[in-house]
């Protein structure tokens, strides 16, 4: 008996000492697994935390705002100089493969919302930028050190969010944005602004609205917004460029408006005749002042771009939906010059579409802003007229050429041949002079008569239609187009 109760007791002591074992093990890996779940949870809240602010940014941020401040126009004045290759300008990551993805309600985790606004001095409105602009152009862009990589040559990433970040939320150079992306990591190598960088403006800059897309139908959706209609879109639009109408390489650009199907350019490498190219005539983009104008057909057909990101016109939205004007105008002092496409610019009593009209300016005509509000500027007293067609560089209007009476030119294309100056009635070829006859055809198009390139023209007399930018001249077998489609027919 006393054998049988000695095993029990020890049978049960060892049950007990297994389970003892088996608790403590079960404590070890409980520890273990939260002490690791700490340490990762830690690291990461501190790397979304650590945003580097150098004390270059710092420095260039404080005077940004002193500048703006003491009135001062910080805006780009003058356009880029025309490069001898232009493939030297060009920003690869702009054209990143991967990231298509649609993003229309990307979540944040919160830590750096809104920080970056106390680098930002007041906010005035729309605002250009070049990348080329003498005060930086040759300031280095680069994270390696490589002395050949300047805002000029790739910061059309900086200088993009800049433009997006001073007309919606405060002021801000893109000097100091490009310092950011450099001292934050969005700076590659070699292949320019990496994609990431825009989620970290919409989130650093508290955007009230941020949205990625591929597509370009969803884009336009957003930039064709303008409730008030003063000519600005409700939302700024990023989009990044494959080789075509805007670079021979990757290249960011700005879309700040879509007024009638006619899309508002900020491109941040505008220069001189960068639209009268042979690949990219047929686009039939307009120039005036700082702003591309381009239909919408036009931009989707020769654009190629890759993809876009839509930031909402937060100092627009300022505005009071009754009666379209701001709470506060915001007094200012500098120079703008009208750039719209061809027609005048209404001038209007108050900053509203729906303000009397009292007044009208031409195209390049010369104006001082004093006071902005929402997408309206003031030239004077009860005279407000739409920021979305103002330009801080001079408006200049190509001028016609003129032909020789009696002088003898060579045609560099072919032309059609009429008989008088509106295009309103066609020659044959029978209709022609003998001479005429020996250096027209009628195999092109129809029946009509043409003249081959290199045919040998004189002139008799000519006709120049400002509105349209043509010039006629009349030979011995009839009117010929001499200029038109910003393209010198005669030589």
């Amino acid at each position: 008996m006393e054998k049988i109760i000695d095993r029990i007791i020890c049978t049960l002591l060892s049950v007990l000492f297994i389970f003892s074992m088996l608790a403590g093990c079960s404590n070890d890996i409980s520890v273990s697994v939260d002490e690791t779940t700490t340490e990762q949870s830690t690291q990461a809240v501190t790397e979304k935390e650590a945003v580097t602010i150098s004390d270059e940014v710092m420095k260039i941020a404080a005077d940004t705002k002193n500048a703006v401040a003491s009135k001062q126009d910080i805006a780009t004045d003058e356009l880029a100089p025309v490069p001898d290759n232009e493939a030297d300008i060009v920003d690869e990551g702009a054209i990143e493969p991967d990231a298509q993805v649609e993003q229309e309600n990307p979540s944040y985790d919160g830590t750096n919302t809104g920080k970056g606004n106390k680098l930002l001095g007041a906010c005035s409105g729309l605002t250009y930028y070049s990348q080329a602009d003498s005060r930086w152009a040759n300031k280095p862009y680069t994270s390696i050190g490589d002395s050949s990589q300047t805002m000029k040559s790739s910061a059309c990433g900086p200088t993009s969010a800049a433009m997006v970040v001073s007309s919606s939320k405060g002021a801000i150079l893109p000097t100091t944005m490009a310092q950011l992306f450099v001292d934050n990591g969005y700076r590659t190598s070699n292949n320019g602004t990496a994609w990431a960088c825009w989620s970290f403006v919409a989130d650093y800059f508290d955007f009230n609205k941020y949205y990625s897309t591929s597509s370009f139908n969803t884009m336009i959706k957003y930039l064709k917004t303008d409730k008030n209609k003063d000519g600005i879109a409700d939302y700024f639009v990023v989009a990044s460029c494959n080789s075509g109408l805007f670079t021979t390489g990757g290249h960011y650009i700005v879309l700040v408006a879509d007024n009638g199907g006619t899309i508002t350019v900020y491109d941040p490498y505008l220069y001189s005749g960068k639209f009268n190219t042979a690949s990219r005539r047929a686009a039939g983009v307009t120039v005036s002042g700082n702003s591309a104008f381009v239909s919408e057909s036009s931009f989707k057909k020769y654009g190629n771009t890759v993809n876009y990101w839509i930031y909402s016109n937060d100092y627009k939205a300022t505005s009071k939906s009754s009666g379209n004007t701001s709470s506060k105008p915001k007094a200012t002092s500098y120079t703008r010059y009208v750039a719209t496409q061809s027609l005048n610019l209404n001038v209007r009593k108050s900053a509203s579409s729906s303000a009397a009209i009292v007044g009208t300016l031409a195209k390049g005509a010369k104006v001082t802003v004093t006071a902005t509000s929402g997408g309206w500027s003031k030239i004077g007293t009860n005279k407000w007229v739409s920021t979305a067609y103002l330009s801080a560089s001079p408006v200049t209007s190509a001028k016609l050429p003129t032909y020789t009476t009696g002088k003898t030119y060579t045609l560099k294309g072919v032309r059609g041949i009429y008989a008088n100056h509106n295009a309103s009635v066609r020659k044959k070829v029978k209709e022609l002079t003998t001479d005429g006859k020996k250096n027209a055809t009628s195999k092109i198009r129809n029946a009509n008569a043409y003249f081959k390139s290199g045919t040998k023209i004189t002139v008799l007399d000519s006709y120049t239609d400002t509105k349209q930018k043509k010039v006629w001249i009349k030979c011995p077998s009839g009117w010929i187009t001499a200029y038109n489609d910003n393209t010198n027919w005669l030589k």
